[in-house]
């Protein structure tokens, strides 16, 4: 088979309050300005990966490595999937909060995302898909990097971030891909872009993800969409495993 998708993502499944009304909003808006051109995901499927469990078999040992931590260090490595669950149980044991929008370019801001204001970073288009992006209450306020320290910590179970490719990367984005384009044009993208900012800039949503929120979801499409597997955390090791067992090796040989 190709590559399998597995992840630690938070808001998969249904939506309710104001995750719902906000996405609700954004689609209307990019759909206003890009027509026929916008592949909306539904909002059962929209949601904000935490840490990719994406893995590869060694070949050498039947073992499911990390498929980053090879990828980018060249360590083959059994991630600990149990750790992996202990984590996000302690990490989210107490909600962590979280913010989207609020941001005007003209706003002095604690931290820029990438080398960007995060009046930008609210909200873009990045490839072929429109993306949502907000970052913890905690951050906002100066005390610390929660979601960084997060995928940080996963390295001590053999899991390696995806955007963790040098020693000092930081990656404290909450990102929520909303749907995709088929090559809508520049000036109906950039009209849907500055909808979006200006209306998150005007009326931001503060939302809470507990360990209620976390699911661990797989899928053989990075959209994760239809899903082979949604469960709670802790998901049982032989359930992932069974998964997983299937995963390519060749290009690793």
């Amino acid at each position: 088979m190709g590559s399998r998708f597995i992840s630690a993502v938070a808001f998969y499944g249904p939506k309710t309050g104001r995750l719902r009304e906000l996405l609700a909003v954004v689609q209307a808006l990019i759909a206003e300005h890009v027509g026929a051109d916008f592949r909306p995901y539904s909002l059962e499927q929209v949601h904000a990966t935490l840490i990719a469990l994406n893995g590869v078999r060694d070949p050498q040992t039947g073992a499911i490595v990390n498929e980053y931590l090879l990828a980018h260090e060249g360590v083959r490595r059994e991630m600990d999937l149990p750790r992996v669950m202990d984590i996000l149980a302690r990490r989210f044991a107490a909600p962590m909060r979280v913010r989207i929008g609020g941001f005007r370019p003209d706003h002095e801001i604690p931290f820029t995302s990438r080398g960007q204001h995060l009046a930008e970073r609210t909200f873009s288009v990045q490839d072929q898909a429109f993306v949502l992006m907000g970052w913890p209450a905690d951050s906002l306020a100066g005390a610390g990097r929660p979601l960084d320290e997060l995928r940080r910590e996963m390295n001590q179970a053999n899991v390696l971030h995806r955007y963790h490719v040098h020693a000092t990367d930081v990656d404290n984005d909450l990102h929520l891909v909303v749907g995709h384009h088929a090559g809508a044009p520049p000036g109906a993208l950039a009209r849907a872009t500055a909808a979006v900012r200006d209306r998150l800039a005007a009326d931001p949503v503060d939302l809470t993800i507990g360990r209620t929120d976390v699911k661990i979801v797989a899928a053989d499409s990075h959209t994760l969409a239809p899903p082979l597997f949604v469960g709670d955390i802790p998901a049982a090791e032989g359930s992932l495993l069974g998964l997983l067992s299937s995963c390519r090796s060749n290009k690793w040989d």
